[in-house]
């Protein structure tokens, strides 16, 4: 008696069939390494990334006493593994297979000396290719009342120069061109005023009817001030003015604020005319790092100016 044949169904599936062939990875993971990762008191704003991966851990090693309790990773739902010992500074974190790649997530912790920086703030990336295995933070400690005494020293500086700027002004004894500038404390010593165009990148709300024609930024090294110069046009039918420094803001993209000095339109913008506005504030150079949001009030009225985009060189 003949073997009975395969069912036909079966076997024309079983011949349709290629075999499996595997397919190469079109990306080779980076197992990473040591990071390290220096804080400093002129720095505290930044905030640096540090790649993580899906079921890779990381090690963060503080290389400063850490105030108990104060750690603080966020979305901790979406890590297998958190641990934290505040007495060793030793941070251990192995992120879950459900955080996709392109995360952002923030670890910060506190440092239990009172010294500046107070935090440290960390930019966790999720990566499909790389993951760091340890990262070492460490600090330059700058005591509290050291950096306030340096602050108030350059604010008093800065005050000085306006006083004296007055002063000659009043007498008529300013020096134009350069000498002017070394005697408003602006040049010396190889600092100096940078300047930086800003047309191109800046942006409007729309419907605005106050609109920048023209920007730019500067800095002053010495007097750690910065400024933005704006060449506005009123498309308006009524006349604006400028609030002052009470409706002036400068806020960066972290949401801090810088100082405004002086908010200065030499007279007010008729309907149809253009007109030169600046706005000088008191920053660092770390302080300016980054962009910032320029928004203006209307003395006694509605209309604002908000100008996105403004960096400074």
């Amino acid at each position: 008696m003949s073997a009975p044949l395969p069912a036909l169904p079966l076997l024309f599936a079983l011949l349709a069939t290629p075999p499996a062939i595997a397919q190469p990875s079109t990306e080779e993971w980076d197992p990473g390494g040591e990071r390290h990762v220096e804080l400093t008191a002129d720095s505290a704003e930044q905030v640096p990334p540090v790649p993580i991966g899906p079921n890779r851990a990381t090690t963060f090693v503080f290389h400063a006493p850490l105030l108990p309790g104060s750690v603080v990773v966020e979305g901790r739902e979406f890590f297998s593994s958190v641990t934290v010992d505040e007495g060793a500074g030793v941070v251990n974190v192995l992120p879950s297979g459900a955080l996709p790649p392109g995360r952002e997530l923030m670890l910060t912790a506190r440092f239990a000396d009172g010294a500046l920086p107070e935090w440290a703030r960390l930019r966790l990336v999720v990566s499909a290719t790389r993951a760091e295995r340890q990262v070492e933070v460490y600090r330059r400690p700058r005591s509290a009342e050291s950096y306030r005494q340096a602050e108030q020293q350059e604010r008093e500086r800065a005050e000085r120069c306006e006083a004296r700027l007055v002063q000659v002004e009043a007498q008529g004894q300013y020096a134009g061109g350069f000498m002017g500038l070394f005697d408003a404390g602006l040049l010396g010593e190889g600092k100096g005023i940078a300047v930086k165009p800003l047309t191109q990148d800046i942006t409007q709300r729309p419907g605005e009817t106050l609109r920048v024609q023209s920007a730019w930024s500067y800095r002053a090294e010495k007097a750690n001030t910065v400024a933005v110069e704006l060449r506005l046009e009123n498309k308006s039918k009524q006349s604006w003015t400028v609030e002052g420094v009470e409706g002036a803001e400068l806020v960066s993209a972290e949401g801090e604020r810088l100082r405004v000095l002086r908010v200065h339109l030499p007279t007010p913008l008729l309907p149809g005319s253009e007109g030169r506005l600046v706005v000088e504030a008191e920053a660092t150079k770390a302080q300016s790092r980054g962009t910032f949001l320029l928004k203006l009030g209307e003395a006694g009225g509605p209309r604002t100016i908000t100008v996105r985009n403004v960096t400074f060189p």
